[in-house]
């Protein structure tokens, strides 16, 4: 049949349009309830029609009447159910026969479309059959006109090469042949070699079709479809001429021709080309080269051209290579997998002795024979056709019985004979799905007359139309009418009711039969099974009941089997099929795995290496270090059947993970463990954290109702009202009582925990962050799919074979990205998936032709290859066979990520030298198809620990010298004693009179006073030194006394020559001169050795000595150090007064007492903020203490060593100057690196008094509650004056950790979530900016930071708990800073500048942003919840989880 006749006979399929009148030909189609009459034009019209085609048959003249419903039986329409009138006339339907009204009756389609002349009457339910099947067939020929074929896609095809066989080894009710269709012939790829013919006794059976390429004999609408329309074009001339006398028969049978021409050969072509992939077309990205350059400087040209490597082998040296390396890798997975089976074992408390041989060999047969064939239409997943069913046995011998079919528990409805158990015999199989009945509708409501009139001959009818399908078994999913199964019982056709579809669906595929319903069965040729060896059993139990069950036996092994298990312990028996079900799949993962690993001769290489993902590995595993009780564990289980795979331990399991600060977060044991006492619950078949479930208290019967008691045969009508009403309110109440009870059980339900880790069967899984990006998008730079974890579990949920992701994800044109902002083609996407210590990236690009080197009898192959950029060569290009294709792509996966180092011998003999770089890790992987070529690169990733800032705020702690501290004391003590020699000697030249005047008087007391001190100090000092030990740590009581005797000394030192130069100039005497002449001399002045920059004139305070200093800014100015200011007003402040004192401490006796009114602390003279003034001859200072007593009181809490810590490292602090702040507020911090100083504006400390007791709750909260907050601690809030002669100073500032304290910051990032002018300029190193989120997502698909699983826990809980604290006090503009520790591996987060509030500028500033300066994104400065909303999603789109093989299992949840 030509293109053009094709499409015309598929335009025919077509049903009429509904708003048009069919135009009658078989038959009138006046009804009575329209009134409608044809019209002359209409008649003339089909009297003018032209010459009808000769191949079409007239309808009427067709034996297919004889199953039409007789006239006498129909007195009612069969669906509306209206009685038949003179003028409601009857109608049959053309496909079921049954009796209509005309409207119900009233749908007509085109007959040559069917292979009838005329139009043909259908009722509803008939016509919405053919409809869909029409449909469905015109969707499978368009899906095979196109250039590709999808995997998964059904073909059937007709052979008329097979010769007649003759059929009576195959038994039917009339001992013939059968008369259907063999399965149909799959649409099988030829890059999959066809499967190995299995000789059985299937394969000798004949099997002829009915459905011939004539004229339809039964109404095959799927058949005529996809056989495409061979019964319209098909030669008469080409089929042998029957004679006269031999045609005898029904008109099915006179009117096939002789031969096989309709059957389907379900054997593939030995001729088909076993790798015909072609036009299936790629869909990745041609972007590879370019994602190369921005991730590798030194990028060459040579990394942009593929070169297609030689299909040469050298058969001498690769074969005795591969055979060698099969038998060794054959050996260590067989002895992996015992291992594996022994840790179930042991698990499941199963005898070894009695199963574990039993089940290996039960196993490895199972898998040798079952085949799998994907691109027809199987799962992917072997344990779906191998059925296992228990069988206990009270003292049989323990064994397993392999049936190749189908086994199941159900039992004949009717038997031919009597005996106990029907005996092997060759059955030819019809299967049904619904019910055999009189209704077709399920639950329909009707009258009882017209079914006692019309149920009979209908069915009778449906058996006849069964019977000459000549099937001996059926098999019904739902019921069988009794009147059907008497009828079914005489033409001696076995029955089976009820049966599961499941059941229905094993036998399908392993005899060959068709799952149709009763109805579709008129509509569509339904294919007959075979089974060869068809029996019922009976087995005994143990209560004396005897089980039925129907054996389907010895057909095709490749199809599937079921597994009879024969024991004498059920809970032991449940136990067995739950290993063997999971063994069966890794053995047949095994196989394909093998398969892989051969082909490229891999070899397993125990020795250093320089892999970074192997030797990062290799040095967790094998570290000299002490061991934790969960390492030791893990390194003497068997998690995994591969002895290329190795699992490192989960990163808080390992010594340096239980340091890890955020352990204390997580729920205690992280992954739990078998222990020994647990094998005595498995024994006594108890599952473990499986609370008792109590039986529920019989619900109490209240009262019955007045209505429930009468006996009168007539109820007043009151009372059944009542009645009514009264029951709608029980129910309700017992509705809400069930509804409650549910909502209470799943409340109670416990997240789901594997109860034990280490068991082998948790671990087939494979869970990996997947996400796809393309710079052309609109997307860019964010991802067109958003980075997600996917959980693949092998060879189930979403899992699939490598070839089939090949196939549908990479070689094809028309797989669209799934963003629906994306239009760009899937060749210029690229996409990654992320999981352990590797990244693989993925792209695909189109080959010129002139570059291939791809032999032209392999263009529709999937090719396969290796190179390695380091040595410049590439292996032996593989041919895609049948193993590789089907090994699961979670499991290829899990050897790039998961492998040990292998190496690889499948290259050219033409190398000089054989590649030993990491075979999973170091090489690119290519796989080609036509032109198209699909790059997977693994990319060696470093996941960062995630790093708040302590809860707990602690200092380090310095080790400083004994001998310096001792020097420094006898420094200061000897300049001490030297300015008081100096004063004694001019004290001594005074004569007597002056010497008692009060002001020398005065001055030789300090000195006395100053030259004690100094010698107890000299003296303090030796004792320092005298100690053994060389250091001492800074918070260490001697190192604090050295401090304050040092500051003691140097106060009265210099109070000594202050009080010196002040008086004396007013002490004057006489003095001889050499002459013998008196003069009058004033006393020297000291020259004063201590820097001006030091306040040493401001009185030490006894709690805490500190000095109030000046510091030089970067243009050689002084400046007052706001940190020593601050510490200095802490330590003059006696908490324990604060109650009867006024809020005023002054240090000097001009200042005065304050009295305030009492508040909550928003009023800025609230008696909770304290007040402290000082000053010296040179300036005045003011100190303002904002929620004093609260701050104090969190400093405690949070601080380890207390308010001296705090206020010793703000006594001395310095200009700091961050980079890409944009506030203009100025910025102190400690000396030690521990606290900042930053300026506050007005605004903000609004905002602060507002919510501040709200903070020190949450902070207090998080403390002593241990919940997660990545807030950047404030530890003060105060208000600065400062006055001098030349200087001003107000100044609202804060006090608060350094973020990055202790931890060397490579990279500081400040993010809030949005890109609207968060671009900052990188002129200047980059270690040295802060960068924004503009510059995070510029180049975030090359430069992500992934983070641990625990960390991404941590981290979402904090943001949360954060976000959502701020929010609700009206908090926006908070952003976190993010500093990246490379030495550690540890990204550093923290929010800040979290103190301000949502107020009225602000609101102003958002509507202009938003209005006045329209842009691609919105502003910064949002209501507070949509700045939370947005700021959490940012994050957790910015740091994506690397998910690895423990994922899952524990307490911890990371998304």
């Amino acid at each position: 049949m030509g293109d053009a006749d094709e499409l015309q006979f598929f335009e025919k399929l077509e049903p009429p349009p509904e708003e048009e009148e069919p135009t009658p030909v078989a038959e009138s189609r006046t009804s009575e309830e329209s009134g409608f009459q044809r019209s002359l034009t209409d008649k003339f019209g089909g009297l003018l029609k032209s010459k009808p085609n000769p191949k079409l048959k007239n309808y009427n003249d067709s034996d297919y009447k004889q199953y039409w419903m007789p006239d006498s039986t129909g007195r009612e329409c069969y669906q509306c159910e209206e009685r038949f009138t003179t003028f409601r006339r009857r109608h049959h339907c053309r496909l079921c026969g049954q009796i209509f009204c005309a409207k119900c009756c009233s749908s007509h389609i085109d007959g040559a479309s069917l292979g009838y002349m005329g139009e043909l009457r259908l009722c509803d339910y008939c016509a919405r059959k053919v409809q869909r099947i029409m449909e469905e067939g015109k969707q499978e020929i368009t899906g095979r006109s196109q250039a590709q074929t999808p995997v998964n896609s059904r073909k059937i095809s007709f052979d008329r090469s097979v010769q007649h066989k003759n059929s009576d080894t195959v038994r039917t009710v009339s001992n013939g042949a059968i008369w259907s269709l063999c399965p149909p012939e799959s649409n099988i790829p030829t890059e999959i070699p066809p499967p190995t013919q299995i000789s059985s006794r299937r394969n000798s059976i004949a099997v002829v079709s009915n459905n011939v390429a004539g004229i339809p004999a039964i109404l095959s609408v799927a058949d005529l479809c996809a056989s495409n329309s061979a019964m319209l074009n098909d030669n008469p001339s080409s089929h042998p001429i029957i004679n006269e006398e031999e045609e005898s028969g029904p008109d099915w049978f006179r009117s096939m021709h002789p031969g096989m021409d309709g059957v389907i050969n379900n054997e593939t072509s030995d001729s088909a080309d076993v790798f015909a992939y072609a036009n299936l077309a790629g869909a990745i990205t041609n972007e590879f080269t370019d994602m190369m350059e921005a991730r590798s400087a030194d990028a060459t040209t040579s990394d942009r051209k593929i070169t297609f490597p030689s299909l040469s082998l050298d058969e001498s040296v690769m074969n005795a290579a591969k055979e060698e390396q099969k038998d060794n890798l054959e050996e260590l997975f067989r002895k992996n997998t015992m291992r594996v089976l022994d840790e179930v074992l042991k698990r499941e408390y199963i005898r070894e002795d009695k199963w574990r041989d039993l089940i290996l060999k039960t196993v490895y047969e199972v898998v040798e024979n079952v085949d799998v064939n994907v691109p027809i239409g199987d799962s992917m997943n072997i344990a779906e056709y191998v059925h296992i069913k228990k069988v206990h046995v009270v003292e049989g011998e323990i064994n397993s019985e392999i049936i190749w079919g189908v086994a199941c528990s159900k039992s004949l409805l009717s038997r031919i004979d009597d005996n106990p158990e029907i005996g092997p015999a060759t059955e030819s199989i019809m299967i049904v799905s619904g019910s055999i009945e009189y209704e077709r509708v399920a639950n329909k409501l009707s009258s009882i007359e017209p079914i006692i009139v019309q149920e009979e001959k209908f069915l009778e009818k449906q058996v006849d139309r069964i019977a000459t399908k000549r099937a001996s078994l059926i098999l019904v999913e739902g019921s069988v009418s009794q009147s059907a199964a008497q009828l079914l019982h005489k033409r001696g056709i076995k029955v089976a009711v009820n049966v599961r579809m499941s059941i229905l669906q094993r036998v399908s595929r392993a005899t060959g039969a068709d799952i149709v319903s009763n109805s579709d069965a008129q509509l569509v040729e339904q294919n007959l099974g075979c089974c060869p060896e068809f029996e019922q059993r009976n087995m005994p139990q143990e209560n004396g009941r005897i089980k039925p069950l129907m054996v389907f036996a010895d057909c095709r092994k490749e199809v599937g089997c079921t597994i009879l298990l024969h024991g004498d312990d059920e809970k032991e028996l449940k136990a067995v099929k739950r290993v063997m079900q999971f063994l069966v799949t890794i053995a047949y993962s095994n196989n394909l795995e093998q398969a892989y690993l051969n082909a490229f001769n891999t070899t397993i290489a125990r020795r250093q290496s320089d892999c970074i993902v192997c030797e990062k590995r290799r040095a967790i595993l094998y570290s000299q270090n002490e061991k934790t009780q969960f390492e030791q564990n893990l390194y003497s289980a068997m998690l995994t059947s591969s002895p290329v795979v190795e699992f490192e331990p989960p990163f808080l399991e390992t010594a340096i993970g239980r340091e890890c600060p955020l352990m204390a977060y997580f729920k205690q044991p992280l992954y739990k463990l078998l222990k020994p006492a647990d094998f005595s619950l498995i024994k006594e078949g108890y599952e473990e954290d499986v609370p008792v479930v109590e039986k529920q208290p019989e619900p109490v019967q209240g009262p019955r109702h007045a209505m429930a008691q009468s006996n009168r045969g007539v109820i007043l009508q009151n009372l059944t009202r009542s009645f009514r009403i009264f029951g709608g309110i029980n129910f309700r109440r017992r509705t809400e009582q069930t509804v409650k009870h549910r909502r209470i059980v799943e409340k109670e339900k416990e997240p789901f925990r594997a109860k034990d880790v280490l068991d082998p069967r948790v671990h087939q899984t494979l869970a990996v962050l997947f996400g796809s990006f393309s710079r052309k998008s609109p997307n860019a730079p964010y991802f067109c799919v958003r980075p997600w974890v996917v959980s693949m579990q092998y060879y189930k949920d979403h899992d699939m074979t490598i070839g089939e992701f090949l196939i549908k994800y990479c070689f094809n044109h028309n797989y669209e990205c799934p963003s629906s902002n994306c239009e760009v083609p899937m060749l210029d996407h690229s996409r990654k998936l992320v999981y352990g210590r590797v990244c693989v990236e993925i792209s695909t690009q189109s080959v010129n032709d002139a570059e291939t080197l791809i032999e032209s009898d392999q263009e529709k192959s999937i090719m396969t290859w290796r190179n390695c950029a380091k040595c410049n060569c590439s292996s032996q290009m593989v041919k895609f066979d049948k193993a590789i294709w089907h090994l699961s792509f979670a499991k290829f996966l899990e050897y790039l990520g998961n492998s040990g180092f292998t190496t690889d011998t499948s290259y050219p003999i033409t190398t000089q030298n054989q590649c030993s770089h990491c075979f999973f890790h170091e090489k690119l992987y290519f796989f080609a198809l036509d032109n198209l070529v699909t790059t997977f690169k693994v990319i060696a990733i470093r996941p960062y620990s995630v790093v708040f800032s302590p809860i707990i705020c602690n200092v380090k702690v310095q080790k400083v010298s004994r001998k310096e501290l001792s020097d420094d004391v006898n420094r200061i003590a000897t300049l001490a004693l030297t300015v008081c020699e100096d004063t004694n000697k001019q004290l001594a030249d005074l004569d007597e009179d002056m010497q008692i005047t009060p002001v020398v008087v005065k001055l030789a007391g300090a000195i006395r006073n100053t030259m004690a001190l100094a010698s107890e100090s000299r003296m303090f000092a030796k004792t320092i030194s005298k100690e053994n030990e060389e250091l001492i740590l800074s918070n260490d009581r001697l190192y604090r006394e050295v401090n304050d005797t040092f500051m003691k000394v140097r106060e009265v030192t210099y109070n000594l020559m202050t009080l010196w130069n002040d008086n004396c100039s007013s002490i004057k005497h006489t003095k001889k001169t050499a002459d013998d002449s008196q003069e009058i001399v004033v006393l020297q002045k000291l020259e004063n050795p201590f820097p001006s920059y030091l306040h040493l004139s401001i009185k030490l305070q006894p709690r805490m000595g500190v000095v109030v200093r000046d510091i030089q800014d970067s243009r050689g100015n002084y400046k007052p150090d706001i940190g020593s200011i601050i510490a200095y007003a802490l330590s003059a402040v006696d908490y324990n007064k604060i109650v009867v004192q006024s809020d005023t401490v002054s240090m000097d006796s001009t200042s005065s007492a304050k009295e305030v009114p009492i508040d909550d602390g928003e009023n800025l003279a609230s008696d909770q903020h304290l007040e402290v003034e000082f000053e010296d001859d040179t300036a005045s200072y003011y100190v303002k203490m904002f929620y004093a007593e609260k701050f104090r009181k969190l400093r405690e809490l949070l601080i380890a060593e207390g308010e001296e810590t705090f206020i010793r490292s703000l006594s001395n602090s310095s200009f700091w100057t961050p980079q890409g702040g944009k506030s203009g507020s100025f910025f102190y911090r400690t000396q030690d690196d521990r606290f900042v100083v930053k300026q506050m504006s007005r605004f903000e400390i609004q905002s602060f008094l507002k919510f501040g007791p709200n903070y020190f709750d949450y902070l207090t909260t998080s403390a002593t509650e241990c919940k997660l907050t990545t807030l950047c601690k404030v530890y003060g809030v105060f208000r600065i004056g400062y006055k001098s002669r030349t200087t001003t100073l107000k100044v609202d500032i804060l006090v608060m950790e350094y973020l990055f304290y202790n931890h060397n910051v490579s990279q500081v990032w400040d993010l809030k979530g949005s890109l609207r002018n968060r671009l900052a300029s990188t002129g200047k190193s980059p270690t040295e900016m802060v960068l924004l989120d503009e510059n995070f997502v510029k180049d975030l698909w090359n430069q992500q930071l992934y983070v641990l699983p625990h960390s991404k826990a941590a981290m979402n809980q904090a943001i949360s708990n954060d976000s959502h604290f701020l929010s609700s006090q009206y908090i926006m503009d908070y952003s976190l800073l993010v500093g990246v520790d490379d030495d550690n591996g540890e990204l550093i987060l923290g929010i800040v500048d979290y103190m301000r509030t949502y107020t009225l500028d602000k609101k102003l500033e958002s509507w202009v942003k938003i209005v006045a300066i329209p842009g691609a994104h919105l502003p910064t400065i949002l209501s507070p919840e949509m700045y939370c909303a947005r700021f959490s999603e940012a994050i957790d789109s910015y740091f994506p989880v690397v998910p690895d093989q423990w994922t899952g299992l524990g307490s911890i949840r990371s998304y």
